[in-house]
């Protein structure tokens, strides 16, 4: 591209256009005018297109506005299930498949995670209500009853002394952090946003995660977490949600009766 002219380079004149007679066929004139009008209707295509994409540009909500929606959306959540898929990294950087089936209620808390991947961990269960975590081991038909603040209870998946929270609302779950809009992409019913928060704690096991969120339904839907700027540590999705279904709480907290239970507060 031309470097735009100085004021003293610009004419001070209109360019004029000169009209002679065209000896030109009717066809010949007929083919020259469809092609001037595919040439107008390109423009004015590009044009429309220019002004669309500057209009949704300067729709873009802020890092700030994006968890404010987030956190209104789940305030206003009464149940929600999914699957959680993705893989973990161990300290060997060896990949792990997680997949998880998640249901859960808000208020009062109730929420459980029945593990199909890790193979490990097939058919385990974790159960969550406000004042324990229940970790059921298929194997042994035992549930062992923790603290809810004590990461012994999901049976080592999370790295060092860090605390598993269920909660969507990752202002909250992030508190503290640095955060920033990373990008944003048209989705189909909606922008898609991308946010990183970084840890600023320096000798943490999590040094920065980045988030996908959807502006058509303003839940998560794809959670990076790494170790340091390069390494992955865990990069998890959620799939086939559904939200306030009415979920039954029995349901959710359900545990056979006749497990072995091992108080480990």
């Amino acid at each position: 591209m031309s470097e735009p002219h100085s004021p003293d380079e610009r004419r001070t004149h209109r360019p004029m256009v000169a009209v002679r007679p065209h000896h030109a066929s009717p066809a010949q004139v007929a083919a020259a005018l469809a092609g001037t009008l595919l040439v107008a209707a390109a423009a004015v295509a590009t044009v429309l297109f220019l002004m669309a994409t500057t209009a949704r540009a300067q729709e873009h909500l802020s890092a700030a506005e994006v968890l404010a929606q987030l956190e209104a959306r789940v305030e206003r959540l009464q149940d929600i299930s999914f699957t959680l898929e993705g893989e973990l990294r161990d300290e060997a950087g060896q990949r792990i498949a997680v997949e998880i089936e998640v249901m859960a209620i808000p208020s009062p808390t109730a929420a459980s995670m029945y593990i199909i991947q890790p193979d490990a961990l097939a058919d385990n269960m974790v159960v969550i209500t406000e004042s324990a975590i229940y970790n059921y081991t298929f194997l042994t038909n035992q549930v062992a009853v923790y603290a809810v603040d004590d990461p012994e209870a999901f049976g080592g998946l999370l790295p060092g002394d860090e605390v598993f929270v269920l909660d969507l609302d990752l202002g909250s779950v992030f508190a503290g952090w640095e955060v920033r809009l990373e990008q944003v992409e048209s989705g189909g019913e909606g922008d898609v946003y991308t946010l990183r928060f970084d840890n600023v704690d320096v000798t943490a096991e999590i040094h920065h995660v980045i988030a996908v969120i959807d502006a058509s339904d303003w839940l998560p839907l794809r959670l990076v977490f790494y170790a340091n700027e390069h390494d992955l540590f865990a990069d998890l999705r959620l799939m086939s949600v559904a939200v306030d279904t009415g979920l039954d709480p029995d349901e959710v907290v359900w545990i056979p009766d006749d497990a072995e239970v091992l108080d480990r507060r």
